[in-house]
């Protein structure tokens, strides 16, 4: 957890906004990035320098994964599917609770969301509800956007969350007289439940991928909920920018994602000015020595 308060003042709050901002833009093709950018993105009116080693840290992260990329396969079924998830109270400043979600058409992920809901929360239940709202009306947009693009969805959206509570809340209407503080545009979802365009499905938490967009996670987690959503290895580049033959693979999980990781055909190691080749072998990238392994 990272306090608003922590440590002492940036000297340049100008460059910490400036990479939070080139860190934003990277989300748009890197959703592994969402919660953590979107954290550090709320101290950019007085940032400390806890808050410029954290993002630091991210950057080592993806100095590590440059060749990571969402990969589409022709060979899969078109078929609409969500998660969602919450974290009650997570944020310690103002307690107010993290919601996210991602949807995914065949082989990965084409939208996703981490955001801090706007009002309190008074239980998880209502947390994890706000949040399968938000989700639904992302899911009822998508298809109207699959539906101008000639792509009909036969099958109902499934959506996939893990709090039982709040599913028996969308599918009964009755529970709705115990839960008159949450504002009405939030019962969104109960119409579309009933007009069986949703249909809610529990999830074990060890399964549920939109925990990437609310909380922390290790480094197994991480890397598991990554593959999940689309995430592989790319070709990489020679000096002259020509690129490797090779097809994409799939994330292997690292030992340490921030001093390296190990894939099916890379290895990244500090660079080694003594040791170096340009025949494809060996290929240096910034400050890491990338050393490939062909099949």
């Amino acid at each position: 957890k990272i306090d608003a308060d922590s440590g002492t003042a940036v000297c340049d709050p100008t460059k910490y906004r400036q990479l939070i901002g080139n860190l934003i833009y990277l989300t748009i093709t890197r959703p592994d990035l969402s919660y953590s950018v979107g954290l550090l993105s709320q101290f950019m009116q007085n940032p400390r320098n806890l808050h410029l080693d954290c993002a630091k840290r991210i950057l080592r992260y993806v100095s590590a994964t440059m060749d990571y990329d969402i990969m589409y396969k022709s060979n899969t079924t078109i078929r609409l599917e969500g998660y969602t998830n919450a974290d009650w109270a997570g944020y310690k400043a103002d307690r107010r609770s993290t919601s996210g979600f991602v949807y995914s058409v065949g082989s990965a992920a084409i939208s996703w969301s981490s955001k801090k809901q706007p009002t309190f929360a008074l239980s998880s239940t209502e947390a994890e509800y706000k949040g399968a709202t938000i989700a639904t009306c992302e899911a009822v947009w998508l298809k109207r956007i699959l539906k101008d693009l000639g792509i009909r969805l036969t099958d109902h959206i499934r959506l996939f969350y893990d709090n039982m509570s709040s599913i028996y809340l969308a599918r009964n209407p009755a529970f709705h007289a115990r839960t008159k503080h949450i504002e009405v545009h939030y019962h969104f979802i109960c119409e579309r439940v009933q007009a069986g365009e949703i249909n809610l499905q529990h999830i074990s938490m060890n399964l549920q991928v939109a925990d990437i967009f609310t909380k922390a996670l290790g480094v197994d987690k991480l890397m598991q909920f990554a593959s999940e959503l689309g995430l592989t290895t790319s070709t990489l580049l020679y000096l002259r920018g020509s690129t490797v033959s090779g097809h994409a693979h799939e994330i292997e999980k690292p030992n340490n994602p921030v001093r390296g990781l190990r894939t099916p055909e890379a290895r990244f190691r500090k660079p080694n000015r003594n040791n170096f080749s340009t025949d494809g072998s060996c290929v240096r990238r910034g400050m890491l020595r990338v050393e490939l392994t062909f099949p």
